[in-house]
Order: structure tokens, then C-alpha cells, then sequence
């Protein structure tokens, strides 16, 4: 900053007061002048760069040039209210439109360079020497500064703004493909304006992360966020769940737990997020980790989802055995139906002799009633396995 004029000495007041009272004269003078010619600048540099922004927001940035800069004459310390206001609206405008915080401070830029080099012509035009200008210039870029800073925070502020309402429209869709309430007249123009294309196919997901995962790199692995469009998709979270839909099921591997639905069109997702949901619930009583869709889990989805039938499974397959000695024969009768009922590989496997195989089974057909040797009994015993294997 230059120094204030009440501090230079009585010699050098003189000159600088007639440079000040020439350039107020010229500010108010040329005040329309200087914002059109702001307004041109920033048309011809929009122009070269393609941007097309709209004529409202050059016109505002003139305005706001011309005005913050006629500060400089008048010797105000600081913007007052109404100047943070308009520059905080001013950049709020500019995010409101698209545009990057870095092209607002050019354009402000180009507006601040505008003034000072009209107002140096003008000056010494009517006489007034660049070094009796100068501490107009240094007031111009220090007040510059100080505006762009404020215009910054209110483009900020618009982005963030702006970033949480997309977020919230985006998540709302997802909600919407999900549980099916999007009417079919909106599908096709919201998905589009969403960057789907509401003629594929898509899976819907279910996931909840594994120990220290986080829900970005989930995401990433799942297929969302695909910078290369070669797969398309959204998420959000719901109830502490990522969810969402893609077009190409994540693979297999995916650090986390992820339940996959089979692939529908975008207006039938409903039906898929179902089964996901019901694949992430057998996933969590299962203990499992991946990517898992009701296929791959097989039966195990149907024990940890119906409960009417596990319970009676319970009662009479698990209930009856109890302490060290029931974990002893469910652990033989796992390994048991692994091995395709055959004593001899099971015992191998349990590393035991195969007579004590027969009298695990045995006691186990003993306690609970059971006959190995018919079917429905088999499938009800690997039914019991699978549950007392699980987290229910």
C-alpha cells in the first residue's frame, strides 16, 4: 500500500491532491465509458476463448470493476456492507452459471487492467505525470485484491451450495430407481439428465464396507465414478448402506460386502435392488466378503432369510445338541456332507479314524431322530449346518 496522503510531507502533498482531485473528476466523469469498455474486453477475450458467457454477468462484472475501484478516490479504509454483498452475489452468479472460480478471477483481472490503463490515458491526457498516478495504481490493485477474495468466497459458497443440491437430486433418483417411484413419463428425461442411458441394463448394489474401507474406494471398485464412461451408474447412501445401480456387476473381489441383483432394465431395477438386499443380509449372516449375487449364494440366502423354516430346523437338529460335544458332531457332520457322505474321506479330512466318523454320525442320528439315509432328512441337516454357521 502507498502511503497516506496525510503522512507525506507538506512538499509532495500538493502535486498528489491535484493528481487525486483530476482522477475523481475523471472516475465520475468516464464512469459509463470505463464500464463498457470492461464489457467489451471481457466479450473479445470471451470470444477467443469460446466461453459464450451470458452479457448478464459481463455487464455485472463492468459495474462492479468501476464502482469497487471508485473506492480508491474516495479513501475508504475498507468495502463497506453493501459492496461485499453485491461482490459475494457477483461471484455466486458466475458459480450459479458454471463458471470456474479461475475464469472469474480473470475476468476481473482483465476489468481491473481496463480501469487502470484508461485512467493512466485519461491522466495524462489532462496533464497528470505516472508518477503522480501511481499512488492511484497501487490503491486500484490492493483494492482489487481485497474484492476478488470476497468474490471468491461467494463463488465458493454458490459451488458448495450447488454441489450439496445435486448431491441430494442425484441421491433421490437412485432412491426412486430403487424402490420403483419414478414414474415412467420422468424415467428416460431424469436418467439422461443424469448421464444414464435409460435403455440399458443395470445391476443394482447393496454394500456396506469392510474394516477400513472407505465408502469413495468402494464406490471406485464397484464401478461408480468411471472416469472413462465405460461403465455407467449412480450411488448414494441409505441407511448406512451404499446403494445404487450399474451397468457391469463389480467383480467378484470387491473389499467390502456387496450384494448383487440380476440385470434389469433402468424402469425394473426394483426387482433387482431386492435381491441385492436380500444377498448383502445372507452375506452379513454368512460371515462373506466380495461381491455376491443370490446365484452364487444358493441356498444359503434361503436359510438366512426364512425364518420359519430355520426355527424349525433348529429345534430339531441343533437344539438337541449342546456344549463341546454338539460343536464336536456338527463340525463332523460339515465335513461330512463336503465329502459326499463318504466315511473314509471325512475321516481323512477330520484327520480321524473312520469308526469314530460312524459313531459321530450315529449319536447325531441318535439325538435328534434323524436317518441319514433319506433325502429330505440330508437336505434338512445340511439346512442346520448352514445355520449354525451363520450370524442369526
Amino acid at each position: 500500500m502507498s502511503t497516506p496522503l496525510s503522512l507525506l510531507p507538506a512538499g509532495e502533498r500538493g502535486p498528489m491532491i491535484a493528481a487525486r482531485n483530476v482522477l475523481t473528476n475523471l472516475l465520475i466523469g468516464e464512469h459509463d465509458e470505463l464500464v463498457e469498455r470492461v464489457r467489451a474486453a471481457l466479450r473479445v477475450e470471451d470470444s477467443e476463448n469460446r466461453a459464450l458467457r451470458t452479457e448478464a454477468l459481463h455487464n455485472e462484472m463492468a459495474r462492479d470493476v468501476v464502482r469497487i475501484l471508485s473506492a480508491v478516490r474516495g479513501g475508504r479504509a475498507s468495502l463497506r456492507g453493501d459492496d461485499v454483498a453485491d461482490l459475494a452475489g457477483a461471484g455466486e452468479a458466475w458459480a450459479s452459471e458454471g463458471v470456474p472460480v479461475d475464469e472469474m478471477l480473470r475476468a476481473w483481472q482483465i476489468g481491473v487492467e481496463v480501469v487502470i490503463g484508461y485512467v493512466r490515458h485519461l491522466g495524462r491526457r489532462s496533464g497528470v505525470e505516472d508518477a503522480d498516478l501511481l499512488e492511484f495504481v497501487q490503491s486500484a490493485f490492493a483494492w482489487s485484491d481485497i474484492a476478488v477474495v470476497t468474490a471468491a468466497r461467494g463463488h465458493r459458497s454458490a459451488e458448495i451450495t450447488r454441489a450439496i443440491a445435486e448431491e441430494e437430486r442425484r441421491a433421490a433418483f437412485v432412491r426412486d430407481v430403487l424402490f420403483g417411484t419414478v414414474p415412467s413419463s420422468d424415467l428416460s428425461v431424469t436418467a439422461e439428465a443424469h448421464g444414464i442411458d435409460p435403455t440399458g441394463d443395470f445391476v443394482a448394489v447393496r454394500a456396506r464396507l469392510g474394516d477400513g474401507v472407505q465408502n469413495r474406494k468402494l464406490e471406485i471398485a464397484m464401478g461408480f465414478h468411471d472416469s472413462s464412461q465405460r461403465r455407467q451408474g449412480l450411488c448414494a447412501v441409505v441407511d448406512g448402506a451404499i446403494v445404487g445401480f450399474v451397468s457391469e456387476p463389480p467383480p467378484a473381489d470387491c473389499d467390502g460386502l456387496v450384494g448383487l441383483g440380476s440385470p434389469r432394465p433402468l424402469r425394473y431395477v426394483a426387482e433387482s435392488y431386492r435381491q441385492a438386499t436380500r444377498a448383502l443380509m445372507t452375506l452379513q449372516a454368512c460371515g462373506l466378503r466380495g461381491a455376491h449375487d443370490l446365484t452364487s449364494l444358493g441356498l444359503r440366502a434361503a436359510v438366512a432369510m426364512d425364518t420359519d423354516v430355520s426355527d424349525m430346523i433348529r429345534a430339531r437338529y441343533l437344539d438337541p445338541l449342546s456344549g463341546d460335544s454338539g460343536r464336536e458332531l456338527i463340525g463332523t457332520l460339515r465335513a461330512f456332507l463336503a465329502c459326499d457322505m463318504h466315511v473314509e474321506r471325512t475321516a481323512t479330512r477330520l484327520f480321524v479314524h473312520q469308526n469314530t466318523v460312524r459313531y459321530r454320525i450315529a449319536r447325531f442320528e441318535e439325538l435328534t431322530g434323524a436317518n441319514l439315509r433319506e433325502t429330505q432328512v440330508v437336505v434338512e441337516v445340511w439346512w442346520a449346518v448352514a445355520l449354525s454357521e451363520m450370524s442369526l
